[in-house]
């Protein structure tokens, strides 16, 4: 039997780190600092600052380097990687929450998502926009109470598996099918584009807050040996506090 391959999951309470963003954006490149300013609500701005700065946090922490010695390299679709991949991860978030994943073994995506009900749509129609025919049926097979949860578990499962790949939305989301159902682990079911993926691909669920949904995408298919780390403070980061 395989070892598990080791992956850090580092959920960002990011409610409780607003007031951290002055002092992160410190470590922030050049570039990073002006993609932060062409936000144009504050919140947002704040938001994307607080995770560009824990995720160099968390990769400094790993690499025990100083975070502003971080250098990310990007791939063609904008994926940041480290040069020679000595630690793969991936970052996430949506509205209060986000989620960095790390693994020195093999590439990574992440999804975390907040469900939320349609405004002008019914989920049977966003899953004709979105999903494959196999998942449609499986979403309108379930009661209409669980279809905002399933809608979102199979979101985040689809979006995992594209991040991986750093494709972002490149790839149409009807090309490949997941498991839907929040009840049935998390599973790459068929992929168009490259069938062998099946085989050599594993999702599964995170552990997220309530109204919440996540999911982890991994280039392997031995066992995964989770190490989930909630972050509400910098206590956790000494070059951050000065400790």
């Amino acid at each position: 039997m395989p070892f598990p391959t080791a992956v850090d999951v580092w959920h960002l309470a990011l409610a409780d780190l607003t007031g951290t963003a002055t002092h992160l954006r410190t470590c922030l490149s050049d570039s990073e600092k002006q993609r932060a300013a062409r936000f144009v609500f504050e919140q947002d701005r704040s938001r994307f600052i607080v995770c560009r700065g824990l995720l160099r946090g968390v990769l400094a922490k790993t690499l025990n380097l100083a975070p502003e010695a971080v250098r990310f390299e990007y791939g063609k679709k904008g994926k940041p990687h480290l040069d020679n991949n000595p630690v793969f991860f991936n970052l996430s978030h949506s509205n209060d929450q986000a989620c960095i994943v790390t693994c020195r073994d093999t590439a990574v995506g992440v999804d975390v998502e907040r469900i939320r009900q349609p405004t002008r749509h019914t989920w049977a129609t966003l899953a004709q926009r979105f999903f494959s025919p196999a998942e449609i049926a499986e979403l309108n097979a379930l009661p209409d109470l669980q279809q905002a949860e399933a809608f979102f578990t199979c979101w985040t499962r689809k979006e995992a598996y594209l991040k991986l790949h750093g494709l972002g939305l490149a790839l149409p989301l009807n090309q490949f099918s997941v498991t839907v159902n929040p009840a049935t682990p998390a599973r790459l079911c068929t992929t168009e584009w490259n069938p062998e993926d099946v085989n050599r691909t594993s999702l599964h669920d995170l552990t997220a807050p309530t109204e919440y949904r996540a999911c982890l995408a991994i280039a392997s298919t031995a066992p995964v040996a989770l190490n989930t780390i909630s972050i509400h403070s910098l206590d956790s980061f000494p070059f951050f506090t000065g400790a």
